[in-house]
C-alpha cells in the first residue's frame, strides 16, 4: 500500500510539470537547489546510501521544479507538508487515510487541469498576439512578400532549374527559429541536409519554397495556421509564428 501511494505523488507531480522530464535528466547542478551555494559534507558511506540520496536529489530537484510551475498559475503547495508525507508514506505512519488521501488528490487534480487549461489559453493568446506584431514588423523590411495565406517571404537567392512542385522530392538545408530567436531545428549544426517530399510538410513550407528553385534560399515567417496551429509540437510552444531560413540544394 506504501508503495501505492508513493507511485501515486510521482504521478501526481509527473501531471504538475507541463513537460514531462525524467528524474535523472539534472542539467546542472544549478538544477539542484542551487546547490552551488551550499556546502557540501559527503557523509555516505556506500554505494547504495550514494544511490538513494542521488534519487532523492533528483526527485527534490523534479518536485522543486514543480512548485516553480505551479506559482505561474496560481497554484501554492507546502513544502515541509509534501516532504513529512514522502517520510511517513515510507514508515508507513500516515496521518490519513488513503481514502483520504485520494479524496484530495482527485480533487486537487480537478483544480489543476482547470488552472493549467485556462493558463494554456493565455498563452497561446500571448503567442499569437506577439507573433502578429512580428509579422506586421517584419513585412515592412526590403523585399518582403505576403501572400493571401499570410504568409512572408523574402527570397535572397532565386536558384534555378526544376519549377518546385507538392510532389517534388527536395533536399534542404534550414534553421528554424521562434520570434524570440530561441532556436528549435538546425540541419547545418547537425551536418546532414535533409531530403523530404514537400507534400509532407508543414503548409508554410510547401508554399514558400515554390517561390525559390534549385540553389535558391528563402526566409519563411509562418504563421500558426501554416504552421503547428495551437499545438504544442517537439518544444514549440502552440500557436507560433515559426521563422525559417531555408537552402533548397537539390530538387528531384
Amino acid at each position: 500500500m506504501i508503495f501505492f501511494l508513493l507511485k501515486k505523488i510521482i504521478l501526481f507531480f509527473l501531471i504538475l510539470c507541463f513537460i514531462p522530464k525524467s528524474f535523472a535528466m539534472l542539467k546542472s547542478e544549478s538544477d539542484i537547489y542551487s546547490i552551488s551555494h551550499v556546502q557540501i559534507t559527503n557523509k555516505l558511506q556506500n554505494n547504495d546510501e550514494k544511490l538513494g540520496y542521488s534519487l532523492g536529489v533528483s526527485l527534490g530537484s523534479y518536485v522543486n521544479q514543480s512548485f516553480e510551475k505551479q506559482k505561474k498559475i496560481g497554484i501554492k503547495i507546502d513544502k515541509n507538508s509534501l516532504i513529512e508525507g514522502l517520510k511517513d508514506a515510507l514508515s508507513g505512519n500516515l496521518k490519513l487515510s488513503y481514502e483520504e488521501i485520494s479524496s484530495i488528490l482527485k480533487k486537487f487534480e480537478t483544480i489543476l487541469k482547470k488552472e493549467t487549461n485556462i493558463q494554456l489559453e493565455k498563452n497561446l493568446k500571448e503567442n499569437f498576439f506577439q507573433g502578429e506584431l512580428y509579422m506586421k514588423n517584419f513585412s515592412k523590411k526590403k523585399g518582403v512578400q505576403k501572400t493571401p495565406s499570410g504568409l512572408l517571404y523574402l527570397v535572397e537567392e532565386p536558384g534555378e532549374g526544376k519549377i518546385v512542385t507538392n510532389d517534388t522530392k527536395i533536399t534542404v538545408h534550414y534553421k528554424g527559429t521562434l520570434i524570440n530567436g530561441v532556436e528549435f531545428d538546425n540541419s547545418y549544426i547537425r551536418g546532414k541536409p535533409v531530403s523530404l517530399i514537400l507534400k509532407d510538410v508543414i503548409l508554410g513550407w510547401q508554399e514558400g519554397l515554390k517561390y525559390i528553385k534549385k540553389g535558391g534560399k528563402i526566409k519563411l515567417v509562418i504563421p500558426p495556421n501554416l504552421g503547428y496551429g495551437s499545438k504544442e509540437i517537439n518544444g514549440i510552444p502552440g500557436n507560433s509564428t515559426l521563422v525559417f531560413d531555408i537552402e533548397l540544394l537539390d530538387v528531384v
